[in-house]
């Protein structure tokens, strides 16, 4: 809307929606699902079927990635997929925080714990039975899958196996205790983008793009590989983002803007170091006259030889070598499509919840989650532990609060504000915990890196629902649970 705008008016446009006008458009779709898992003895998989019915508007198609995830985590001999859109009389869905996975994944995870109580057989365990490394799906190895580490590291550093098994058999005073699990999974996607690299006068090196920051700490982490990639202190790279005067980058969503922009930002950096050293090559006597970056090593704003650390240049000299003229590159990162054209590429996890539930009253509270996550290489455990952290306080609230109410003879929302549309508070986040699982992918992309956002809230949704069906007996699939259903 307010591009548009902006392309008629030729100047800045903003525009600003009430909170109530804000409910009139996008929402997540509503689906209805049915599952079908079968196994043997042993907990083996011999079946799996997953029917999904989704809603789209009138005026256009809106189709997410709804009913693929069991068949890209668990290998049955037997599976059927099925998917149907109706369109409806409403506005067109948009994507809402892990869109298909986050209600994919909730009806299969849900399914796998309750064949798990059918089995007699620890929920852990029944997925261990079934793991694999390959997509099977599509009939593909993964890049790299530590699955398996996040379940064991996970259910050590929950206590999982501390629990009774038995539904409504712990309880906290005069509140019922359940413990819950489910898996997470998230594709790991990556786009093209550029990014322009540029060591200016002063020796400190600019790089920008027309990427945004929608606060997921994109920013920390350009400075951070630039001055990795550049052997520089990073209080010496300068960072610029979100104009579309910039080299292009794509919308930021999807857990791919790090694998995207980072590879970018490693395709400029690899070429000026090139530019730079042939610069370095041009000084009288210079000891790197004919080498190749690999033979250099680029540390603390230095040119060392990698075979004769004595021999150095700064890259202060360099720019004087080139008269004070900055020196500059464009590039693009390119998704590695013959590296990975036979492997199956995603981020993985696993989420813990205990839960209370107030037996006379209905209320359910987390007491405390924990999430474990296989997602590559963590560029910053600090903004990455952030992200998780936010997708299961939103996975709290998907599970347990949002709900939309809609008047059906008039077509409005009856809840279009913060008042009666309820999501959580301080009062309704207790002990949440992350732990990043090692993972090492040299296939991937350079960086080895897969990206988190969605990882951190596919798995919460139903291992909060399990976690109450083992305090309470109940298993409800209608979202939110709200109390009405537990009393």
């Amino acid at each position: 809307m307010s591009v548009m705008a902006a392309l008629e008016l030729k100047r800045s446009v903003r525009v600003v929606l009430s909170r109530k006008q804000m409910f009139t458009f996008g929402h997540r779709p509503p689906t209805l699902q049915t599952m079908r898992f079968g196994a043997d003895a042993s907990g083996r998989l011999t079946a799996l079927g997953h029917a999904a019915l989704g809603e789209t508007s009138q005026f256009e198609d809106y189709i997410e990635n709804v009913v693929n995830w069991g068949g890209m985590l668990y290998p049955a001999e037997n599976t059927k997929l099925e998917y149907q859109i109706i369109p409806m009389d409403v506005f067109s869905p948009l994507d809402m925080r892990a869109p298909g996975g986050s209600t994919g994944m909730h009806a299969i995870e849900s399914t796998l714990d309750e064949l798990a109580y059918a089995l007699h057989m620890d929920p852990v365990q029944l997925r261990l039975a079934n793991y694999t490394t390959t997509d099977p799906s599509k009939k593909k190895p993964y890049t790299s899958k530590e699955l398996k580490a996040c379940y064991e590291q996970g259910a050590e550093r929950f206590g999982w196996y501390n629990r009774n098994p038995e539904p409504r058999s712990m309880r906290r005073g005069s509140k019922l205790v359940g413990y819950g699990m489910a898996t997470g999974i998230w594709e790991a996607n990556q786009l093209v983008a550029r990014v322009a690299a540029t060591v200016r006068s002063d020796g400190k090196l600019h790089i920008s793009s027309a990427v945004t920051d929608i606060g997921t700490g994109t920013k920390t982490v350009m400075a951070q590989i630039a001055a990795d990639e550049l052997g520089l202190p990073i209080e010496n790279v300068i960072v610029g983002y979100g104009d579309s005067d910039m080299p292009f980058a794509p919308i930021q969503g999807g857990s791919f803007t790090l694998a995207t922009l980072g590879s970018a930002i490693q395709a400029s950096c690899m070429a000026l170091r090139k530019k730079l050293l042939k610069i370095a090559a041009k000084a009288p006597d210079s000891p790197f006259s004919g080498l190749k970056t690999d033979d250099v090593v680029f540390r603390d704003g230095m040119f060392f030889l990698k075979d004769n650390p004595a021999q150095i240049m700064s890259l202060q000299t360099v720019i004087e070598l080139n008269k004070g003229k900055e020196v500059r590159t464009v590039n693009t990162g390119l998704p590695r499509v013959f590296k990975t054209k036979n492997y199956a590429r995603a981020a993985h996890s696993a989420a813990f919840v205990e839960v209370e539930v107030d037996e006379e009253l209905g209320i359910i509270q987390v007491k405390r989650a924990l999430t474990t996550v296989a997602a590559g290489r963590i560029i910053n455990p600090k903004t990455a532990r952030s992200q998780i952290l936010g997708g299961m306080v939103w996975g709290i609230s998907k599970a347990l609060m949002e709900e939309t109410s809609q008047d059906h003879r008039l077509g409005k929302y009856m809840n279009p504000n913060l008042a009666e549309y309820h999501i959580p508070v301080h009062a309704d986040v207790h002990d949440l915990d992350v732990v990043f699982v090692e993972e090492k992918d040299e296939l991937i992309n350079g960086l080895g890196i897969k990206g988190v956002g969605e990882i951190g809230l596919v798995a919460m949704v139903p291992a909060i629902t399990n976690a109450i069906f083992h305090a309470t007996g109940k298993r409800i699939h209608k979202l939110p649970v709200r109390l009405d259903a537990l009393l």
